[in-house]
């Protein structure tokens, strides 16, 4: 794949946008300068709970990325990342931190659900930076097994354009192992203790439901139903109150996780 591409999609994930991956000639400005996209791609791709998380922290979406074209440029950013870390991955005993939801933490054995953010940073470093602005706060610690896949931004090198946050992506569909530790002295959102966690990252195990392209396509691009989604995600930044949810989100999510696995599958050959 295109070097440059998979160069624009990192920049577009990380919140400094070139203008080339989602451009001025095809998307309205608030999708092509998004400093905060990475809120919706992940949302999109996350657990029902997902949306109501964002929404009780005040996070705002990107209803404009949510039509046909703008989903299809979404999997070709979650393709280029993947494949950037199947021919990247390489280290063993890699560790990283991560601040995140205590909702979003599952003990045991569990499968990655979308791209997560950590760092090489300390966990005080990261409490500096702002990043326990967050409800119900988690702080872990990732260790890397061989086979793992991830994207370590600063083999980026100069293109890499956020060096002082030395962000790792962890890539979806990595086996996660996760036990709790106990409790920090870093308060969150909710000014409650963060609690600690220890989690070990394995290779994937990408699932993608015995459907057909065309039908994963067909359920995913369907016009009434993006709609609806749109709808409701302009009323997740416009109201005061959580909006009802449409009746067929979370089966419409879990269809468009499987397209995204299914062009990983067609596109990087893993």
């Amino acid at each position: 794949m295109d070097i440059e591409k998979i160069i624009s999609a990192s920049k577009y994930y990380v919140g400094i946008p070139d203008g080339l991956f989602f451009s001025y000639d095809e998307f309205p400005k608030d999708v092509v300068e998004a400093k905060k996209a990475y809120i919706t791609i992940n949302t999109l791709l996350g657990n029902i709970n997902a949306e109501k998380d964002r929404f009780l922290e005040g996070k705002k979406q990107i209803p404009n990325l949510i039509c046909e074209k703008g989903l299809k440029r979404i999997i070709d950013l979650y393709t280029f990342l993947y494949y950037y870390s199947l021919k990247n991955s390489d280290k063993s005993n890699f560790e990283t931190v991560r601040a995140c939801r205590q909702s979003e933490i599952s003990l045991g054995e569990s499968i990655i659900e979308t791209l997560t953010s950590t760092t090489k940073l300390s966990l005080e470093e990261i409490i500096n930076l702002g990043y326990s602005n967050k409800n119900g706060l988690a702080l872990c610690k990732y260790i890397f097994n061989k086979g793992a896949l991830y994207f370590d931004l600063e083999n980026l090198g100069k293109d890499y354009v956020k060096p002082y946050e030395r962000e790792v992506l962890v890539m979806f569909g990595n086996i996660i192992k996760t036990e709790y530790i106990g409790k920090s002295n870093y308060l969150g959102k909710d000014n409650k203790p963060g609690l600690l966690y220890k989690v070990n990252v394995y290779g994937p195990q990408i699932n993608i439901e015995n459907k057909t392209l065309e039908e994963l396509e067909s359920r995913v691009y369907n016009r009434e139903k993006l709609n609806k989604i749109k709808e409701f995600y302009t009323n997740l930044n416009d109201l005061n109150t959580f909006p009802e949810y449409p009746f067929f989100l979370e089966s419409w999510k879990k269809d468009f996780k499987s397209l995204v696995y299914k062009n990983i599958e067609m596109r990087c050959k893993y």
